[in-house]
């Protein structure tokens, strides 16, 4: 069978498109591993999925289905709502032994607001001690109407460890996609032979940009021209190449299979529209899209808004400097961060990009006392010495929730109070004297620490603070002092007015920077 047969379909049909949705390591890249007898997620930092994967799969009797892996991390939310807006089917996986999680609840949400058909597959079903029927009532109480319970969504049992259960699933997302009579998404526009949706761009070293997308309609071929807008902007190119996930060649891509393009000059954004065009038609692709309020922001526009803050900034932010092997995850990286706030502090975004930490990276840096953050990528010649020269923090990860936790542990830092509090003395009022003139004196024995002159004190009955004040005035005998120290009797005069009795405890405080 040439390259070319093996994707394309029989007029009028179309490759059903699936979306895997469910929480973090609940076996979703396992069960896909069986079903292309491959072992990508042995392959994943951390055993965690963190881009989106599209690939097409030739099943039985020359039928075929695309499916798209989605991240289970929160940090992926946009991504999995990407992934399931564009789906046919969507499979929730849930594991036996884990039940209903976070992002299980999430992917509900997904799911609901979708027209796309579900099929819950409940996995790790070669695990003891499982609970199938109240996996399924969970899923109920969380709006799955599912088979059994009153409901019409299926669920199958499987175990992407052992396969048991796979044939059976691929049988019903056959039968779904048959049922629904799937046919050519859109009519396209006279001009255009195709359409697709950007899943992920990433930048190769060796390919340069590399786009995975999902063909909505029509088809895409080597040699085709390739027509997307990027901001205000708007480019035709040719498309240098077309390979399958795994990095084979094809020939051809048509409605319903995924893959990834070569020869783009740019990194497309997910979600991106883009068109397979007949001619070199700028206007005619203008006319493709839709136009939107939003404007793209340089990175010059951004630097402007950037540096004119600091007039008036209350020093609540520490600027950002992102990049990421994908676009997928770096959008990821962006939501996550611009989440993080404790008190009002937050990490600011100042510039974010795919590809390797530059020199430009660190130079901007250096200039706007920014951090750089790379997520899967590695630094280029010169970048680490010029970053410690010029005191640039640069750090790098693997796993995205470690970049966000040691974000998140910088902005609780720098929520605390700059100047703090620090006990230093306590001592226990024997009597109360009243001087001539109605002032208050408070006779009292130092029982820990010392007391000191014009610091700050609390005032304590029974664990209850009664007030706050400052140490007006401290005498020993009839001396002025500045201390008492620990076993001195004292007379403690307060700038407050407090009702005072024998038996109460006064606590000293300094101000600790």
């Amino acid at each position: 069978m040439s390259k070319k047969s093996q994707n394309t379909t029989q007029e009028g049909e179309r490759v059903p498109i699936v979306t895997i949705l469910g929480h973090v390591d609940h076996g979703k890249t396992t069960i896909l591993d069986n079903i292309r007898k491959s072992d990508v997620q042995g392959c994943e930092v951390g055993g965690i999925t963190q881009k989106v994967s599209v690939f097409t799969v030739c099943v039985k009797d020359g039928k075929k289905i695309t499916f798209i892996d989605t991240p289970g991390h929160e940090a992926f939310d946009l991504m999995r709502s990407r992934g399931g807006s564009i789906a046919d089917i969507v499979l929730l996986i849930i594991a036996a032994d884990d039940g209903v999680q976070p992002q299980t609840k999430e992917s509900i949400e997904i799911i609901n607001r979708s027209t796309a058909k579900p099929i819950v597959v409940i996995n790790k079903c070669d695990l003891p001690d499982m609970d199938i029927p109240k996996i399924k009532r969970e899923l109920v109480s969380n709006g799955m109407q599912v088979e059994g319970l009153g409901g019409s969504i299926p669920v199958i049992e499987v175990s992407g460890k052992t396969g048991k259960g796979i044939p059976e699933l691929l049988d019903l997302i056959l039968l779904v996609a048959e049922v629904e009579g799937l046919q050519e998404r859109e009519e396209l526009p006279k001009g255009v032979i195709g359409k697709a949706f950007v899943l992920e761009s990433i930048k190769d070293q060796s390919k340069g940009n590399v786009s995975s997308l999902a063909l909505i309609s029509g088809h895409i071929c080597e040699g085709d021209l390739f027509g997307y807008r990027i901001g205000k902007e708007y480019f035709i190119e040719k498309v240098k190449g077309v390979i399958a996930e795994d990095n084979a060649d094809l020939c051809l891509l048509s409605g319903g299979c995924g893959g990834k393009i070569l020869g783009v000059s740019n990194s497309l954004e997910l979600g991106t529209e883009v068109f397979v065009l007949e001619k070199n038609d700028e206007k005619f692709l203008k006319s493709l899209y839709k136009e939107v309020s939003t404007e793209a922001i340089t990175e010059e526009e951004a630097l402007e808004d950037f540096f004119g803050d600091q007039e008036v900034t209350n020093d609540k932010f520490f600027n950002v400097i992102v990049k990421s092997s994908s676009e997928g995850s770096l959008e990821a990286l962006k939501n996550s961060l611009s989440k993080i706030e404790e008190d009002g502090y937050t990490a600011k975004i100042i510039k974010s990009g795919v590809g390797n930490i530059t020199l430009r990276d660190v130079e901007m840096g250096s200039l706007s006392r920014a951090i750089v953050l790379g997520f899967e990528v590695g630094m280029e010649n010169g970048v680490n010495e010029y970053a410690k020269n010029n005191k640039v923090l640069v750090r790098t990860y693997d796993i995205i929730y470690k970049l966000l936790e040691e974000v998140n542990d910088v902005v609780s830092l720098m929520s605390l109070p700059k100047d703090v509090e620090e006990e230093i003395g306590k001592a226990v009022v024997k009597t109360v004297f009243i001087l001539s003139n109605g002032t208050k004196v408070f006779g009292s024995r130092v029982e820990s620490g010392i007391m000191k002159r014009d610091c700050r004190c609390d005032v304590v009955r029974k664990d209850e603070i009664l007030g706050s004040g400052k140490i007006k005035s401290l005498r020993i005998n009839k001396d002025t002092v500045t201390e008492a120290k620990t076993g001195f009797d004292c007379g403690i005069q307060l700038d407050a007015d407090i009702d005072i009795q024998e038996g109460d405890e006064i606590y000293c405080f300094k101000v600790v920077k």
